[in-house]
């Protein structure tokens, strides 16, 4: 329970630094995932399986 304004304050803008920091961590490992390459030819892991 929050005794003052102050307190809600400083707790809502800690859980939001939380989510954004939760929320950038993912977007990296998403961007990493859909850009991923096979090393050796260059090209899509699952290259096969593209449609074009």
């Amino acid at each position: 329970m929050f005794y003052t304004l102050y307190d809600f304050m400083v707790y809502t803008k800690s859980l939001t630094y939380i989510l954004m920091g939760v929320t950038l961590v993912l977007f990296v490992c998403f961007y990493r995932f859909l850009t991923a390459r096979d090393e050796r030819s260059g090209r899509p892991d699952n290259w096969k399986e593209l449609k074009f």
